[in-house]
């Protein structure tokens, strides 16, 4: 497994496209092998994964998880309007920071006197 304590990628934007690409291409393999293991429907594999993630975000910093997976869901309402959605991105940005900031102190080193 690789180390966890690598930087946060925060890719320029001529470069999110094929990191995104790169992630969607593992998540498909990894949602392909899942399904096969367990005998489920890809949809399947991918609902349960949600809430395996859900459970590791939470335990990061439950109230961040919260308002990204708040977040989300109103990004992703069809009865969501245009300033909600705007509102509703501006509290996944700010979530997701707010999650990096936890695993940053989670995965630092304890240091002091002693």
């Amino acid at each position: 497994m690789t180390d966890p304590r690598k930087p946060v990628i925060s890719p320029a934007p001529e470069h999110q496209n094929s990191i995104l690409d790169t992630v969607h291409t593992h998540l498909l393999d990894a949602t392909e092998r899942g399904a096969r293991a367990i005998g489920s429907t890809g949809a399947s594999f991918v609902i349960i994964g949600i809430g395996v993630w859900t459970v590791e975000l939470a335990e990061l910093d439950g109230r961040a998880a919260a308002k990204y997976l708040r977040a989300l869901a109103d990004l992703f309402d069809p009865r969501t309007n245009d300033n909600q959605k705007r509102r509703a991105e501006k509290d996944r940005a700010q979530a997701v920071r707010d999650l990096y900031a936890a695993l940053d102190l989670e995965m630092s080193e304890v240091k002091g006197h002693g």
